[in-house]
């Protein structure tokens, strides 16, 4: 259309498919001196380059990430740049491959179509656009998929501690930048229609999988949820949440399935993928957070809003703060999403207390994502499985009684675990 923003393109895929011992070695010269033209433009001349691995273990389980450290001329000078790159981790678990190649074109398919989408919406209506690192390049070949980004750390962002929780300041950048996502594809679909006609790949979607990619995930999940199970049994007062959780053990994904469907006016798209590590803060002198990216779109989808409030809140933020600021944080949230519409000319499509309803309709959500994720996110990577053995089941009964076995050695789990389940159980959620 003549009112968007040229589309960054991804390479296409080819016919062949490379080896490699480890994802890093699918990087080759040919993508950095690709994405060192996009970025520094074509009279840039690549010098030399390296991988540089700088993540844990636990911070990507579905992704390999890693950086390139780039030397290159110009303007007869030498320079150096540096490059994030994410890579598909090629999983010993076959179940996991197609379900690892859709979610690398789904991210892919953010940057290069629906991004331009969005941020034309809030250009149009004066604002900046979202706030996300920039996309350089992509190859898309099935199996050997990656995405090179601009590496944020050499603007100062930097991640949270994933163990601690992220305090009222962080948190509340966070609900802003969601609620600007939101409202710009709120604004398209009031312009456009439903998005996922326009953008298809929004209805790909492990919740809404089906045949054996749904039974693989019901599995795992139902793994997890086995994890959550023996850690309530040690810990009094919570059998209410313990009986809630065996009865829907088994039935997981169609409790997250139900939780995404919304009244038309919540309808959006949705980062998905909501927890701590999938954003970056920059801070001022003092150490106070100025700014937030939103990273890791891939598993980007068209449903409630609140969906992405609930794995947020319950996932992310320090559990002392979560049932007395939580009306706060959506406070913020609505007059950030309002601040968009009136903007663009749009009326705002729900009302304080309408979004505080529909944030409690979808608690079955957020307390599911905080039974399986919390015992993960307070843990030491060290005592983190490898991705392979996390998603084989390998070596589960070991893993739970690491869990089992931090209630007393770690002493952020129970106060974060116990937040939730305080808050849901005084939010009526489970009878």
């Amino acid at each position: 259309m003549a009112d968007m923003a040229e589309k960054p393109q991804a390479e296409k895929p080819q016919a062949e498919k490379p080896q490699a011992e480890k994802p890093q070695d699918l990087i080759k010269q040919r993508h950095v001196e690709a994405t060192l033209a996009k970025d520094k433009g074509p009279d840039a001349r690549l010098l030399s380059w390296a991988v540089k691995d700088f993540t844990q273990k636990g911070d990507n389980m579905a992704t390999c990430v890693t950086s390139v450290e780039v030397t290159y001329s110009l303007d007869a000078k030498d320079r150096h740049a540096s490059y994030v790159v994410k890579l598909n981790p090629q999983r010993k678990v076959e179940a996991m491959g197609d379900m690892i190649s859709d979610i690398l074109e789904k991210e892919i398919n953010f940057y290069t179509d629906i991004l331009p989408d969005l941020n034309s919406a809030l250009g149009r209506a004066g604002l900046s656009g979202l706030r996300v690192p920039t996309f350089h390049f992509a190859e898309s070949n099935v199996g050997t998929e990656m995405i090179f980004f601009e590496d944020l750390r050499a603007r100062g962002f930097k991640m949270a501690d994933r163990k601690l929780g992220l305090d009222a300041a962080h948190a509340n950048l966070v609900f802003k930048e969601l609620a600007r996502l939101h409202a710009a594809s709120d604004v398209l679909k009031s312009r456009y229609g439903d998005p996922t006609d326009r953008h298809p790949l929004l209805k790909k979607d492990w919740m809404t999988s089906t045949g054996d990619e749904r039974e693989f995930l019901q599995k795992l999940m139902a793994n997890n949820l086995d994890g959550a199970v023996k850690l309530l049994s040690k810990i009094e007062g919570y059998d209410n949440i313990m009986q809630w959780t065996i009865r829907n053990q088994q039935r997981n994904v169609d409790l997250f399935q139900d939780q995404l469907a919304a009244e038309p006016q919540f309808q959006v798209i949705c980062h998905g993928d909501c927890w701590n590590n999938n954003f970056m803060f920059r801070y001022d002198d003092s150490g106070a957070p100025l700014e937030v990216m939103l990273l890791d779109l891939q598993v980007t989808r068209f449903a409630s809003l609140a969906t992405d409030l609930n794995y947020f809140c319950f996932s992310s933020i320090n559990g002392s703060i979560i049932g007395s600021s939580v009306q706060d944080f959506l406070a913020a949230y609505h007059t950030s999403f309002s601040q968009v519409s009136e903007a663009a000319g749009h009326r705002v499509p729900f009302s304080l207390e309408d979004l505080k309803h529909e944030f409690r309709d979808k608690h079955i959500f957020g307390l599911l994502i905080s039974l399986m994720a919390i015992p993960f996110i307070v843990m030491n990577s060290d005592d983190i499985p490898e991705a392979d053995d996390f998603f084989s089941a390998e070596g589960s009964e070991e893993f739970q009684q690491k869990i089992l076995d931090s209630l007393d050695s770690n002493p952020l789990l129970r106060p974060r675990f116990l937040s939730v389940l305080d808050y849901m159980t005084k939010a009526g959620v489970v009878d």
